[in-house]
């Protein structure tokens, strides 16, 4: 039995071992839960964490266990609850040298960003240094059969850990310098860049280095005390007097090393980047200014012809383009629209009903005769509510339905492509995915998607085309019967030639009032297996006004694979070519471009030039190559300053 001061401190020590226990679960749960995406990087990571974690709760019963030790006894040999301890030692090397492999990946992506050597080579050595350590302690461990025996390699093992020591404190110093670069340079690109989507991704390169400086040095110094300890317990252990009290020294060591292992599942999940998110700092006010602009409203600089600039004059258009901008749903709306779907058209397939299906046999028929009359689906949905959106989505109504609803919950999540959701809108996984979308806080995220936003009883609701037959049921939706008057473009009065009363030809208004009124608002791209949403006039037209208003854009896809797959062809895009369901739209839209040459060179500019679409979603895949892109950036614009004035010279 333990004396009673080190019965009291083992108590002690159970319940921090307990706490930091219950924080790995969550670590745990929330990189096993919540990363959707999946590269050989993140992969490692995922394991890492788990594996820290596992390590953390072994030794957590040794804490609660504190007298069974690696004492040898030569009449008994080691016992089984020796061979545990043994057990939770050499899992703590082995994930000390994992956590070095993760961080030697970040390290010499820092080198080929900069182009000069930051200490991977050094990491060789050091990994050398734990294998032959993981080797060396097991034999010395499980291997020897005599008091001698385990002394000799006991000693091994605390010269190879005290080299250890002294490599972490190194790698400390290479790392903190390696991110303190990053650093200068992503802050020196931040300042540069001018496009929102480029100037956030720097932006978060910044934050994302200035943490790295703080927490790279206090996770190895962590490792680095861990070991120190450990060989200290290891010297008091074997050459001290038998009948010394260990336990101190056995609680500092466990102490260290749970910390040490909790916080390097913290870094690693730092790394991933897969959860790391700009910091959101909230201009100070004082409490006469909170007052005011309770009373009597928001006493900003910005104007009201700022805010309505957006407006061409023509009242009746511009009352019409505001109504248009006042119909977003939110994503809790969406998913329970969704959700309804086998209840509403129970032949639903979400592999083979495509958007217009929906449109025809679900949205029309649900936004007649409502208590709101013949309207928007979004009035229904919303339950007649007004919302300025903060998503403007693009999307093909050639797409599957679900390809749709999944590409926005992975805007929400912020993934780079729906694949992974896909099965997460199944109705045994719905209830799941709503509960992590409201911890995120992102059910309210409002969305401005045609086929709900428009009002198609005042457009297309009257006729089907032969084309549109349901393909599970082979049969041709009917045509709804609503008397709501009809408008397309050309239907009079006419401003400029286009239809006032028309909702289908104010799209490039209609998102200079969204923005106007809500500069935080993003266009979502909502792309297509078949990528045919780049061969849409209006889908490209809206692309392209989103660009020239800077509007900040992302690109989401069905999956990496399927991008390198089509992206080819995306070379050879040209305005002329592409369609529209009304030709009259087409026509409109191609009337509006002066050079049809320059506007896809623009386009290809947009879509694959530096900070375009397709790089954009290809650095969304694999998150870790952020830090060292952007500081790329900033280097080789710091070297060409540098060569310039060196010229001038």
């Amino acid at each position: 039995e333990l004396p009673a001061e080190d019965a009291i401190l083992a108590s002690w020590m159970s319940i921090l071992t307990s706490i930091i226990s219950f924080a790995c679960l969550g670590l745990v749960l929330s990189s096993q839960m919540k990363w959707w995406l999946s590269s050989p990087f993140l992969n490692r990571v995922r394991w890492h964490v788990l594996l820290d974690s596992v390590n953390v709760w072994l030794f957590h019963f040794l804490a609660t266990h504190p007298a069974c030790g690696l004492r040898y006894n030569p009449a008994s040999g080691l016992t089984t609850l020796s061979f545990f301890a043994i057990l939770c030692h050499v899992f703590f090397w082995f994930n000390k040298l994992m956590g070095f492999t993760i961080i030697k990946t970040h390290l010499a992506m820092l080198e080929r960003a900069f182009e000069r050597p930051l200490g991977t080579q050094f990491l060789d050595y050091l990994q050398v240094i734990f294998g032959v350590s993981i080797v060396v302690s097991t034999v010395s461990f499980v291997g020897s059969s005599s008091v001698s025996q385990v002394h000799e390699l006991i000693g091994i093992v605390m010269l190879i850990e005290v080299s250890v020591v002294l490599s972490c404190i190194a790698l400390a110093v290479l790392m903190t310098r390696a991110f303190c670069l990053a650093h200068r340079y992503a802050k020196m690109e931040a300042g540069q860049e001018k496009r929102p989507a480029e100037n956030e991704l720097a932006l978060k390169a910044v934050h994302f280095s200035k943490r790295m400086r703080w927490e790279t040095p206090l996770n190895l110094l962590l490792v680095a005390t861990a070991f120190a300890l450990h060989v200290f317990w290891l010297f008091q252990l074997h050459w001290h007097q038998p009948n010394h009290r260990h336990t101190i020294q056995e609680m500092a060591f466990l102490s260290a090393a749970i910390l040490s292992l909790a916080n390097c599942a913290r870094y690693s999940s730092l790394l991933s980047l897969a959860e790391f998110n700009l910091p959101q700092k909230k201009p100070k006010q004082g409490i006469f200014h909170q007052m005011s602009e309770a009373i009597f409203g928001s006493f900003s600089n910005e104007s009201l012809e700022d805010i309505d600039q957006w407006k061409t004059g023509h009242h009746s258009w511009d009352e019409k383009t505001y109504e248009l901008a006042h119909r977003a749903v939110t994503l809790r709306a969406l998913l329970e629209f969704y959700s309804s779907l086998p209840a509403k058209m129970p032949h639903f397939d979400p592999a083979r009903h495509k958007t217009s299906d929906i449109v025809r046999q679900v949205i029309i028929p649900m936004s007649r005769q409502s208590p709101y009359g013949d309207c928007a689906a979004a009035m229904v949905l919303m339950g007649g509510r007004e919302i300025l959106p903060d998503r403007m989505v693009t999307h093909s109504w050639s797409n599957h339905f679900a390809h749709l609803v999944a590409s926005v919950v992975a805007d929400a999540l912020e993934l780079p492509s729906y694949e992974s959701v896909l099965a997460r809108l199944e109705a045994q996984e719905m209830l799941a995915l709503k509960s992590e979308l409201y911890w995120k806080k992102k059910l309210d995220t409002a969305y401005w998607i045609c086929c709900f936003s428009i009002n198609q009883h005042a457009g297309i609701c009257g006729y089907v085309p032969p084309d549109l037959q349901d393909p599970v049921t082979h049969a041709l939706p009917k045509a709804c019967s609503c008397k709501h008057p009809k408008h397309w473009s050309d239907s009079e009065p006419l401003k400029d030639g286009q239809s006032v009363d028309c909702e289908m030809n104010k799209f490039d208004n209609m998102m200079d009032c969204i923005f106007s009124l809500n500069p935080e608002c993003s266009q979502l791209i909502a792309v297509d297996i078949q990528f045919n949403l780049f061969t849409r006039a209006w889908c490209v037209a809206e692309i392209h006004q989103a660009q020239q208003m800077y509007m900040p854009q992302r690109m989401i896809i069905f999956s990496e694979e399927n991008l390198k797959r089509e992206e080819v062809w995306l070379h050879h895009l040209k305005v002329q070519e592409m369609k529209a369901s009304n030709p009259a739209d087409a026509k409109f839209i191609l009337s509006k471009i002066d050079d049809p040459r320059q506007f896809d060179a623009d386009l290809q500019q947009l879509i694959f030039g530096t900070g375009g679409l397709v790089q954009a979603c290809h650095m969304g895949f694999e998150r870790m190559s952020l830090l060292g892109a952007v500081a790329q950036k900033g280097f080789d614009r710091q070297r060409t300053m540098d060569f310039v004035v060196c010229v001038y010279n």
